[in-house]
Order: C-alpha cells, then structure tokens, then sequence
C-alpha cells in the first residue's frame, strides 16, 4: 500500500468503531421506525468518513465497495436504493464539497468515447418518455440507470494521476478477491452446515448458487472470474508478484463455486486470449505458469468432494440434442423470444429502459406471477433503446477499445500492464453477459471507468520522456 493509501490510526479506529455500531443494529433492532432513523444516521456518518479519508482513496474505495453489494436494497419514496446508489450518491456529494471549497477543481470529458456514452444515457430518457408502454415507470428506471453508470464520470474526475489510477484498481482487484472469498466462505458453509447465507438455494433447480453479495449466482460467477482474469493478467504480463498468484486464485476458486455455466466455459476461453497475449510480448514463460496451475489444479482437487457432484448435475441437463430440455435455458429461451419480438415490433427506438418487466409475465406462460428479465446485454439494450440505443452504445465500447489499444504502447509498463487486463476483464463479461445481463448494475461501469481513467492519466514511459 503506497504511503498516499495509508489511513491515519484515528480514522480507521472511527470507521472500524462505526461499521461496528451498524452491525450491531442489524443484528438486534427490528428496525422499528426509531431505530431505521438512527441506524440511516450511524451508516451515514460511516460513509462520510469513509469518504474523505486521504481523498481521493476513500471515495474510491466506498465506489468499488458498495458496487458488489447490489443483493441489499431497501425502498425510499418507492425507489429500490441499493449500496452502490448510497455510495455513489456520498461520493458525488463528497466530490462537491471538495470542488465548493477549492481543493478539487473540474475537468472537463473531452475523449469521444465520452461523449457516445452521455448519448446513450439521454437516449434511454428519451425512449423512456416517449415509446414506452408506461412512462412514469421507465423513467424511474432511466434515473436509476443513470445513477449506476455515474461511477463511470466519478472516476474519471476523482482518478487524475497514475498514482490514483493505480490505488482505484487495486482496490477493485482485492474487493475482488474479498468478495470470492467470502462466497466461498458462503459455500463451505452451506455444503457443511447448511446454512443459506450468500446462498440462492434453488438458483439451478435443486442445486443451489453462491452469491455472496452480488446480485445473483451468475454474476458473481462473472464478478469473479472477471478479477480471476486480471489477476492472472498482471502475474504472467508484470514481476512474478506472489499476491497476484493469492489473488488468482481465490478468484478462480469463487468463479468455480459460483457453479454459472456461462462462466465455466467462459473462464477458459479467456485464459486462452491472456496466455496467448503473454506469448506475443514474450512473457509466455512455464516457471511462471507450471507452479500456478499446480496450485489451482490442487485447489480444485480438495474442492472436488463439494463440487464435482455439483457440476456434473450442472451439465447433465443440457441435452445436445434438446437444449431446451434445461429448465433455466428454457425459460432464457421464452424470454429472449419474447424479446426479440417486442423489438421486431419497435425496431428503432425500443420501448424504454427495463421495459421488459412491463410486457411480459410468466403467468402467461407457466401460471407464475413473476416479472421477467432479458439476460442477454445486447438484446436488452436493442429492447430498451432499439437499433440507434445499441449502435451507440457499440460506439461507446469499440472507441473506448479502440483507444485503449493505441495507447498502450505509448504509457508506462506498468499502467499497460493495468490496460490488457481490464480488456481482458471486458472479454469476460462479453462472453457471460449474454447469458448474464449486468449493464445495469454498477460494478460494470466502474470497470468501464477505470479503463477510460487509464486512458486519459496515463504517461510515456521513462525512457521516451528522456530520448523526447
């Protein structure tokens, strides 16, 4: 931890004493209306404090924080607020103060990428207010939308060195490795004990799915071998770091009890793509990978008498012949039907943002009363938004890529480094967002953010300072 990350003992003693006092309310109050009152104002003064410790850095680490609680919500003026929108809301007040009092000053967003993504924002509230079956609630949902792609403008006015940058993606990277290391926490004791905390017990029919705090198995699944990626990124691109193996490998282990389909195979399609990177920079060496894939094949090896049970039961039901024949591909199957026909019917525009759980309902198809929920990332862009919503939203991606990869060659070692591994990251969610949708939520767009941060902080390398 650089010397700018190190907490003065006082606050920590606060913070630590804070976050206690809030755990303890959870734990004994009913919260009655007394008592949700001090507990909002106990949480509070925790975040204020979290906030302006050695700012940047606590506004940082309460954004990458609260992004991987989104299973906790509660409802204020009919809104569903989660952490991240708590979080988000602290940080750009905190951003504020800092400004008003003349610490901090505003840049403005001058890359294009920028730009093509504040479009698809307004799109969104435009497709909302006019081609949606209900307005009064897809424009809620457009502000909530709004709200968690936020993060991605905080960083980039928070984040205005390497040094930032570098401290924001190691937090994002070891609240990576915590939150699979709790998850796993979360599976030993549900296979051991059987308790059900951070567990969806019928997530996958009668097998049950680890979400620790993220929303659901699947993105956690993806969450995890997201930061499992980068990990491994960053420990063949950069010095044999054995934190990075650690962290490899209690990510990869969190990717594998997420039990998430998409992930599984995912995962080593884009370890393929990392390894092959490592080769063409000359980095492919086996003394750096032999010892870490002894280390994760033993891992899984003392797992196995809880997982493999589990994962063969996972892909059983998938029948070549008959995919369908799945329950959970199934009703994946009904709803991007559905779909993809509300799209055929407004092919422009889309009908507003989430407005999917407006048109359909399983009641009509197997006597549920339940909402539905589009898991694939472009076919609900394409129905929120239509064809214009998603043609932006590829120009946001493919500029933000495209410019990453130029300037690549042209920053220093280590913030390249940093660079391919959160598009290597990006591959991952590629591949699991279409079964996965998480666009929503906001520990997307923190990735998103850290990448443009990178982008626009990042210097030459000494040596061409010098040669210049």
């Amino acid at each position: 931890m650089t010397e700018s990350a190190k907490l003065p003992l006082a606050k920590w003693v606060v913070v630590i004493a804070e976050l206690c006092a809030l755990g303890y309310l959870i734990r004994t109050e009913d919260l009655a209306p007394s008592g949700l009152l001090l507990l909002s104002l106990i949480g509070a003064v925790a975040l204020f404090a979290l906030t302006s410790i050695e700012w940047p850095f606590g506004a940082l680490a309460v954004l990458v924080t609260s992004s991987v609680m989104p299973r906790f919500k509660g409802t204020v003026f009919g809104l569903h607020l989660r952490p991240e929108h708590v979080g988000i809301g602290f940080v750009a007040g905190m951003l504020l103060w800092q400004v008003l009092r003349g610490r901090m000053r505003l840049t403005l967003l001058k890359q294009r990428f920028d730009y093509f993504l504040m479009a698809y924002i307004l799109l969104n509230f435009f497709t909302s207010a006019f081609t949606s079956p209900e307005p009064r609630m897809t424009l809620r949902w457009a502000v909530m939308n709004a709200i968690v792609i936020a993060p991605y403008f905080l960083l980039r006015l928070l984040i205005t060195s390497e040094v930032a940058f570098h401290q924001a993606f190691d937090i994002m990277l070891w609240v990576g490795a915590a939150e699979s290391a709790y998850g796993v926490i979360c599976f030993l004791s549900n296979r051991i004990f059987a308790t059900q905390f951070g567990m969806e017990i019928n997530q996958y029919g009668i097998i049950p799915g680890t979400y620790g705090t993220q929303y659901e198995p699947n993105l956690f699944g993806s969450y995890s071998a997201c930061c499992a990626v980068m990990f491994l990124t960053l420990f063949l691109l950069g010095e044999r770091s054995p934190w990075h193996g650690c962290g490899f490998l209690i990510t990869v282990l969190g990717a594998a009890i997420s039990l998430s389909r998409a992930v599984i195979l995912a995962f080593p399609v884009v370890t393929l793509v990392v390894l092959w990177v490592a080769f063409k920079r000359g980095r492919f060496q086996l003394r750096r990978i032999v010892p870490l894939a002894t280390a994760v094949a033993l891992l899984l090896v003392i797992f196995s008498p809880f997982l493999l049970g589990l994962l063969r039961e996972r892909f059983s039901t998938i029948g070549v012949s008959e995919i369908s024949s799945d329950e959970t591909t199934a009703g994946r199957l009904v709803q991007m039907v559905v779909a993809v026909q509300d799209v055929q019917a407004h092919p422009l525009l889309g009908t507003g943002t989430a407005s999917f759980q407006l048109l359909f309902n399983w009641l009509d198809y197997q006597g549920e009363d339940l909402g539905g929920w589009v898991g694939n990332t472009p076919l609900r862009i394409l129905h929120d938004t239509g064809v214009i919503g998603l043609t932006v939203f590829l120009l946001f991606v493919g500029s933000l890529l495209l410019t990453a990869r130029r300037i690549i060659k042209d920053s220093s070692p280590r913030t390249g480094k940093a660079l391919i591994a959160l598009q290597a990251g990006l591959l991952l969610y590629a591949i699991t967002f279409q079964s996965a949708e998480a666009s929503l939520l906001a520990f997307t767009w923190i990735h998103f953010g850290l990448l443009s941060a990178a982008i626009t902080t990042a210097q030459p390398p000494r040596s061409v300072i010098m040669n210049a």
